[in-house]
């Protein structure tokens, strides 16, 4: 059985992710990269991440009513080893609870709350499974991210679908153009931090507009609503 600690939780003030995304055109990538280095660091602060990442439903439907917007949906994020990405042995599982944003917020930045809890040992997609969620869907994300001023997470990837369930080998590219998305984010223990966060988020999209267009994506497409069929 697959034990896990908690990133937040009882006890623990909610963490609040305030963030931004673009897309960027593969033209643009290069640049974009460059100037991450130039004010993150240099050539050796960037991070080449890989996950794959599997999107978990209630096994038991709630039915049609208010009672039904409680239940969420429960992301299993598996951070790869990008040179092997088929050890499990390398692998770190992190159960990823994502609540609602806020709705026409007006603020420069998309916000919502979220909890993460580290899987540290044992089966992850089993402990999912004992506490009454199934597989829904999956993804592979891959490229690389840097942290600027120690507080915002700047991730710089491109998504690959599975032709085959959990079989990372089959992964495809879903955009033909090659282009890349970009999602900056920070983490604010408490909702009196999120306005400053906020603010520093609409710095950096005035900062990188003449590489990418950062945008506060609607609070509809962020929802986390269970996609019951």
């Amino acid at each position: 059985m697959a034990t896990g600690k908690k990133h937040a939780g009882a006890g623990v003030p909610m963490h609040y992710e305030c963030s931004l995304h673009g897309l960027l055109t593969k033209g643009n990538e290069p640049m974009f990269r460059t100037r991450l280095e130039a004010i993150c660091g240099d050539t050796e602060s960037a991070h080449c991440e890989m996950h794959h990442e599997i999107s978990c439903v209630p096994c038991v439907e709630t039915p049609i009513g208010p009672l039904r917007r409680e239940d969420h949906m429960l992301r299993l994020r598996m951070a790869l080893d990008p040179n092997d990405p088929t050890s499990a042995e390398k692998s770190k599982n992190t159960v990823c609870l994502l609540g609602h944003p806020e709705p026409r917020s007006g603020r420069g930045a998309s916000v919502r709350p979220a909890i993460y809890a580290q899987v540290f040992s044992g089966n992850a997609p089993q402990f999912l499974s004992l506490l009454g969620y199934k597989f829904h869907s999956e993804l592979v994300r891959k490229g690389y991210w840097f942290l600027y001023r120690n507080t915002f997470k700047i991730v710089v990837s491109q998504i690959y679908r599975l032709e085959e369930q959990n079989d990372i080998q089959s992964a495809q590219p879903v955009d033909p153009a090659d282009n890349w998305l970009v999602h900056i984010a920070a983490d604010a223990l408490t909702q009196e931090q999120v306005p400053r966060l906020c603010e520093q988020l609409e710095e950096l999209k005035r900062m990188f507009a003449d590489y990418v267009e950062l945008v506060v994506v609607d609070h509809a497409f962020l929802e986390n609503k269970v996609p019951y069929s």
